[in-house]
């Protein structure tokens, strides 16, 4: 008689692409043959689903412009009420599917509902959240409303501010665990990256950390690109040096035509990608699209410009490319802090493109071999990495005919009384 398959419930927090997009790219290269896989995303996303044989749910998640006005304003991510109402929608769905492992990226109201119900959880996430990062403040954070870089004592300040933000970010979360008599969180780096097993979406080689418990591992980036045909422009592409633009769906779209005006002033090529949310107008050196596919666009150019966070920054990578990353929230600068400490790429404020700095930035970046070499070093590692058979080894590591007992996390967790 055949095995039972393994059944799957991976789940995103469609606030943000890319929190789809990752868990569907690791689920959509699992075999049907071997895994029952499902996920549960709200449909804002659904246009990047190609595989049939993947069972979606829809499920409840805060508006896109409603998260991004919060990470814009440095209010909190989520209130109580939303995470319990979260729960309580994951309680149900986990109730209805009975999943043998729950697979989660940025969905923290996962680590009550996998401990309420009794499920394994693995937790997807960067490795600059992880409680066992090199101990180090937080940047100065880019606020909408609030310029913190006119007060020359941030960069200082931010020491202290550190463990203060990091408490607050998870309090939230700890007051939904407290409704259901769970314990809490010291802060945002143990609430984050809690599960039975953690998987870090980067490199050691790029995002070390400390010595890590036998729970948690490096999977190694997953990148998403979206598939079809390249544009009908592509054979039109000249073969002078060139810039993948691509602010992602959490960047800020408002600085593309200043973008724009100075890559073409330095006499660059653009090949622009801009996510449905704005049409540019037809210029000469520029190519734009709704939507690219992101390794190539990225293997094309000479340098990519993007919003500095992992998925895009790193699909540049792939391609031993190096990255400008303009952030406009903390997980963009944490990961561009690493990939500048690599010597693969540059940050650039909001207030650096106002007021002029990226075109000498390009001319030396350009005229830097160094840059290409450490992104070309990195390609190496991305490419050693074999996230998907990293997956599938961790996967094979529980008993799906006994879960509760495979590994120390939520599950195991005790109701406070």
């Amino acid at each position: 008689m055949n095995p039972r398959k393994q059944k799957i419930l991976f789940v995103g927090e469609a606030v943000t692409l890319a929190h789809v997009a990752r868990p569907y790219t690791l689920a959509a290269a699992l075999p049907a043959a071997d895994y029952d896989i499902h996920l549960a995303a709200a449909p804002r996303f659904d246009h990047i689903y190609q595989r049939q044989d993947i069972q979606y749910h829809p499920l409840i998640t805060k508006r896109c412009e409603d998260f991004l006005d919060a990470v814009d304003n440095g209010k909190p991510l989520y209130r109580r009420e939303e995470i319990i109402a979260y729960v309580e929608e994951e309680l149900r769905l986990i109730e209805r599917l009975d999943p043998d492992i729950i697979v989660g990226d940025f969905r923290h109201s996962l680590g009550i509902s996998a401990a309420l119900s009794g499920k394994p959880l693995i937790h997807l996430i960067n490795a600059y959240w992880s409680p066992y990062r090199r101990p180090q403040p937080l940047p100065v954070p880019e606020l909408a409303k609030i310029n913190l870089h006119r007060l020359p004592v941030m960069p200082a300040l931010m020491r202290w501010i550190t463990p203060l933000a990091t408490r607050l970010l998870a309090r939230s979360l700890n007051r939904a665990r407290a409704h259901y008599g769970l314990a809490p969180f010291a802060n945002c780096f143990e609430a984050w990256s809690h599960g039975d097993q953690v998987l870090y979406y980067d490199s050691p080689e790029l995002v070390p950390l400390d010595p890590l418990p036998a729970h948690h591992r490096y999977l190694g980036p997953v990148t998403w690109s979206p598939g079809g045909a390249l544009p009908d422009w592509w054979p039109q592409l000249q073969d002078r040096p060139t810039v993948y633009l691509s602010l992602g769906s959490s960047g800020n779209l408002a600085l593309l035509p200043t973008l724009i005006e100075q890559l073409l002033g330095e006499g660059l090529q653009v090949i622009a990608s801009t996510g449905r949310r704005q049409r540019l107008p037809q210029r000469s050196g520029l190519f734009s699209a709704d939507f690219l596919p992101g390794e190539a666009a990225a293997a094309r150019a000479d340098l990519v410009i993007c919003n500095g966070g992992s998925p895009t920054s790193y699909q540049a990578l792939e391609q031993g490319r190096p990255v400008i990353g303009i952030p406009s929230n903390m997980d963009q600068l944490l990961a561009m802090r690493h990939i500048e400490a690599y010597g693969a790429g540059a940050t650039l404020r909001r207030r650096h493109i106002e007021t002029g700095q990226l075109p000498p930035l390009l001319r030396r970046m350009l005229a830097t071999p160094s840059y290409r070499q450490r992104a070309q070093q990195l390609a190496w590692h991305f490419a050693a990495a074999r996230p998907h058979l990293t997956f599938r080894q961790v996967l094979q590591q529980f008993d799906i005919q006994s879960p509760a007992q495979a590994k120390p996390g939520s599950n195991t967790e005790r109701i406070m009384p």
